[in-house]
């Protein structure tokens, strides 16, 4: 639990806060607290849901271009954490992870659990406080690592986030995650958040992708010279098991289609052919659809 602080009485004018009875015992962040960790201290900010911050205001300031909401700068009383600024608009979870992208906190000393819901509104939170997340949310930073890990859980969540907010690689990296849902999950905060532009990139990976996988299963079946044991006729009959493999797959084809499945239905259909060279050209085919489906894109084309 956050350990507790008592602010004075709420007629002091160092305060900056709509408080107007009593003392209030306040609970501090565990991350922001009055040690400081890696960052200097000189300003205490307020959550709405009353948790104090330690932080520092110039990298604030220099971090945003409304001056945090034209909340700061804050008067100099002459000690440092005599400056206290309420945030009403911002409960302690979001806020904690605002400062958390701020000040680019090292993951060892960020001592909260990150929820997607409070870290997409904590987002929101830097771009009404003047801070592009583009801007701090960058592949060197730790929440940019962060929603990188929760993309596999979240992945529309996440790519909803970085579209928004136009930060490209993370959405091309969240989209590969996307591919195991059904774009019709997509709620209408989220297609909210994306936008036309990357609604339509994400449905083209879909689509695209189920496209090829289908034209690689219909490409054509060699042929071997006639023997013996196998002429025309006997080629014929591998080339219709093949097709009906290829029209069990139909049905089940998605985006994220795996390599093992599609093995396990061509062998399942064609499991009885005996002849070895029909046997080669089945495994060549199967091999060269394996081969091109593996590295067809997983990513949304930004080009």
């Amino acid at each position: 639990m956050p350990s507790e602080y008592t602010l004075p009485s709420p007629c002091d004018s160092r305060l900056h806060s709509p408080f107007n009875h009593g003392e209030i015992a306040l609970s501090v962040s565990k991350t922001f607290g009055r040690t400081g960790g890696r960052i200097p201290i000189d300003i205490i900010l307020i959550s709405s849901d009353y948790v104090l911050f330690y932080t520092h205001e110039a990298t604030l300031l220099a971090a945003s271009n409304n001056s945090f909401r034209n909340l700061l700068p804050l008067p100099n009383q002459g000690d440092p954490l005599d400056k206290v600024a309420f945030v009403p608009e911002i409960p302690s979870p979001e806020l904690e992870i605002m400062l958390y992208s701020i000040h680019n906190v090292p993951k060892e000393d960020f001592l909260v659990h990150l929820d997607i819901e409070a870290v997409m509104k904590a987002v929101d939170g830097l771009s009404e406080y003047g801070i592009p997340p583009s801007e701090c949310i960058t592949p060197s930073s730790h929440l940019y690592q962060d929603l990188l890990s929760c993309a596999p859980l979240y992945p529309f969540e996440v790519y909803a986030l970085a579209a928004q907010y136009g930060m490209v690689s993370l959405a091309a990296t969240a989209s590969t995650h996307t591919l195991v849902l059904d774009l019709a999950q997509l709620s209408e905060s989220l297609l909210q958040r994306m936008g036309a532009v990357y609604l339509l990139l994400l449905y083209q990976l879909h689509m695209e992708r189920t496209k090829t996988l289908m034209k690689l299963l219909g490409g054509e079946l060699g042929i071997h010279n006639p023997t013996p044991r196998c002429g025309f006729v006997g080629q014929r009959r591998l080339r219709r098991k093949w097709s009906m493999a290829v029209v069990s797959l139909v049905f089940l084809i998605k985006p994220n289609t795996t390599i093992s499945l599609i093995r396990e239905k061509i062998w399942e259909h064609t499991s009885d052919v005996m002849c070895p060279d029909c046997i080669r050209l089945r495994d060549y085919q199967l091999d060269k659809v394996v081969s091109e489906w593996s590295m067809t894109s997983r990513t949304i084309n930004l080009r």
